[in-house]
């Protein structure tokens, strides 16, 4: 009776911890349902982001950028050029689509983690309108980038890029040269 005694407590005692860590297992389980649910639905929103795009009308690009992007939006592009809020985004669009009206984009790969996701996509399309100072070319382009955005409550919030810049300039018939080099 004293050993039965003895070991009720310890028994109740064991109980309880396992009984606690299983509540929190299923907590923390629960919690990486929840982030890996996020993570699925923001690698979602990047491609749907390039489909809405391609099919989007110069006039629908204001509510093509709302729908996608947050009000306090920053896109970081090479050179240190930063394209700040909503406003700029559309006007980025309405030149980029002029200089390639037939611009397709394909997202060739999406990774997401927590609040941000990186990806990898390609552009195709016919320089039909002046890009960068360079009148058009009738050339058909094709631009690889990459991109690691972090998005909050269903938007883009930053957003930095990096694309083939050499590449495209080579593409519409821009020759590299060497600077203050002899020839």
């Amino acid at each position: 009776m004293r050993t039965i005694c003895m070991l009720l407590p310890l028994a109740t005692i064991l109980c309880f911890v396992v009984g606690c860590q299983g509540r929190e297992a299923t907590a923390e389980l629960e919690a990486m349902k929840a982030r890996a649910e996020i993570e699925e639905q923001n690698k979602e929103l990047m491609r749907q982001y390039y489909i809405e795009l391609d099919d989007a009308d110069i006039g629908e690009l204001g509510e093509f950028v709302a729908r996608f992007v947050s009000p306090e939006f920053v896109l970081h592009l090479p050179g240190g050029v930063d394209i700040i809020g909503t406003e700029a985004l559309k006007e980025y669009y309405v030149g980029t689509s002029e200089a390639f009206p037939d611009a397709v984009h394909t997202v060739d790969d999406v990774i997401a983690e927590g609040d941000k996701i990186a990806f990898r996509a390609t552009t195709r399309g016919i320089h039909r309108g002046e890009f960068m100072g360079i009148r058009p070319t009738g050339n058909d382009v094709t631009i690889t980038f990459d991109g690691f955005c972090q998005i909050r409550d269903g938007k883009i919030v930053e957003w930095w890029s990096e694309w083939d810049a050499l590449g495209l300039m080579t593409q519409l018939g821009m020759e590299l040269t060497a600077k203050g080099g002899e020839e």
